[in-house]
């Protein structure tokens, strides 16, 4: 017969210790409490229409500025024109072809732009 190691205090088993331990501290906020989502990393490549307080276009920025970041709670597709610089080459096809979310989001930032629509 194989023996089981047990913990200190020689009431629980050790596997049974160890399996428990992540679960053993609850938040406070309980399980509905939303997850912070975690931060993309940059550098990031505007590809919008250049545009006061949220970007030049084409430019390279190693972070989304926080002035685009405020404004896109109020239109989030200006999100989508900051792009990884690896993907310029497919956000530039869409922008040319002319479809795609990348588009949409040029077009609606450009209305913005010319004040169509307020941010």
């Amino acid at each position: 017969m194989t023996e089981i190691k047990t913990s200190k205090n020689e009431k629980e088993p050790l596997m049974a210790s160890v399996a428990a331990a992540p679960y053993a501290k609850k938040d406070a906020a309980g399980p509905k409490a939303q997850k912070e989502r975690p931060k993309r990393k940059g550098p990031w490549m505007y590809v919008g229409p250049t545009a006061p307080g949220i970007g030049v276009q084409n430019r390279v920025y190693s972070e989304i500025p926080a002035e685009a970041q405020k404004r896109a709670e109020d239109a989030p597709e200006i999100l989508h024109l900051f792009i990884p610089v690896k993907d310029y080459p497919m956000a530039n096809r869409m922008l040319r072809e002319g479809a795609g979310y990348i588009h949409n989001a040029y077009c609606k930032a450009e209305k913005m732009r010319k004040g169509g629509t307020k941010l």
